[in-house]
């Protein structure tokens, strides 16, 4: 893969969400810095307990703002990020496992998704890989 490739990738997977307007001070800039280290030297397992203690100890102002952060975060559209990226094969790669009503579902979302369907040829793809799973049709090649 080449290195723009890896840059548009690193730009679609970077969360870019504009958070609080105040700025920290410089004791947190430090402490936060040190934390995340130590955060990150962490199994996933670890990661996990420790978000969830920090989810314990906040309060619903603070559990609103953390809500509305992965909102955004989550409606992030990956198809179409990778499609606009000249990625669209690796688009066609997550989308060519699924069930039939599924695809035509991802017809249905937008414009990008569609072209990415239909120039990633997943409906033939579907199909062939049906007709390979179904035994009935492997005396007729």
């Amino acid at each position: 893969m080449s290195s723009s490739s890896m840059q548009n990738i690193d730009d679609i997977l970077s969360v870019n969400i504009t958070t609080t307007a105040k700025t920290p001070t410089r004791d947190y800039e430090v402490k936060s810095h040190e934390y995340l280290t130590t955060f990150l030297h962490w199994n996933s397992t670890e990661q996990s307990l420790f978000v969830e203690d920090l989810l314990k100890s906040m309060d619903s102002s603070q559990h609103g703002y953390i809500n509305s952060f992965l909102s955004r975060m989550l409606r992030r559209d990956f198809i179409g990020q990778l499609s606009s990226c000249g990625l669209e094969h690796l688009a066609e790669k997550i989308l060519e496992y699924l069930d039939e009503q599924s695809l035509q579902s991802v017809e249905l979302v937008c414009r990008e998704w569609y072209y990415v369907t239909a120039q990633g040829m997943l409906w033939k793809k579907l199909i062939e890989r049906k007709v390979l799973a179904n035994t009935q049709w492997h005396d007729l090649s």
